[in-house]
């Protein structure tokens, strides 16, 4: 043989060990590559059953959050809400009002219709008193039919907004079950320029004021230092005498 076909068959020989080495490389490539896909994958998995259990935890954390600070009737903010808003008013706002707002004759509607129609006159009472507002001012639920209002605003501001929920509770008619309603609001405020600036003060004052507007009647009634408490019977000290007007 030629020393020509030599060195083609030496270069041949070469050409096809380096074809044979690059294979098995790209062999061993092509093994990490997939190898390194599945692990992706399964990484994906992880990162996805992570942020689903994150997602989890926090419509938890939410729901919970809700059931706390929520009225499960009203939707309204509950009274320890209340509590948490107007603290937070008080610290950010020099001057604030609190109005608390009772259903004159709410139980007698209760006994007659059910708790149905009663849940029913509540949740539509906290819509009337949702629409009154800005984001100045927020309406909550105490208790039973008591409801409140907090007022980012001084004394004149306070008493428009009274005013204006009386008037939207007490001068249109509700419909329960196919039949209009009638049902007059006692509303009773105060503000800070009366009563300083501890929260469960201004509630408890405006529930003063709210129990004088309920002995006249149902009216508006700011609160004045002259109607003393309410004791354990309900009634506040120096009791105003009977509406008759």
């Amino acid at each position: 043989m030629s020393q020509t076909a030599n060195s083609l068959l030496t270069a041949a020989g070469g050409l096809l060990a380096g074809l044979t080495i690059a294979g098995l490389w790209a062999l061993r490539l092509w093994t990490l590559l997939t190898r390194a896909r599945l692990r992706l994958r399964k990484l994906d998995r992880v990162v996805l059953n992570a942020h689903e259990l994150v997602e989890t935890l926090r419509a938890e954390r939410d729901r919970y959050h809700r059931q706390a600070t929520e009225d499960d009737t009203t939707r309204l903010p509950n009274r320890r809400a209340a509590i948490e808003r107007l603290t937070h008013a008080l610290k950010t706002h020099s001057e604030v009002g609190v109005i608390v707002l009772d259903l004159v004759g709410f139980k007698l509607i209760n006994d007659r219709l059910g708790h149905r129609a009663g849940n029913i006159l509540l949740s539509q009472v906290a819509e009337r008193l949702r629409r009154l507002g800005q984001s100045d001012i927020v309406a909550a639920r105490l208790s039973g039919d008591e409801f409140t209002l907090i007022v980012q605003g001084d004394l004149d501001k306070t008493i428009s907004v009274a005013h204006r929920a009386w008037r939207h509770i007490s001068q249109l008619p509700f419909a329960l079950d196919g039949r209009q309603i009638d049902i007059v609001a006692s509303v009773g405020y105060t503000t800070t320029d009366q009563t300083g600036h501890d929260p469960e003060s201004l509630l408890h004052l405006a529930d003063i004021a709210m129990y004088w507007a309920k002995a006249n009647g149902g009216v508006v009634h700011g609160y004045a230092e002259h109607m003393g408490d309410v004791p354990s019977d309900g009634r506040p000290r120096d009791w105003p005498p009977p509406y008759e007007g």
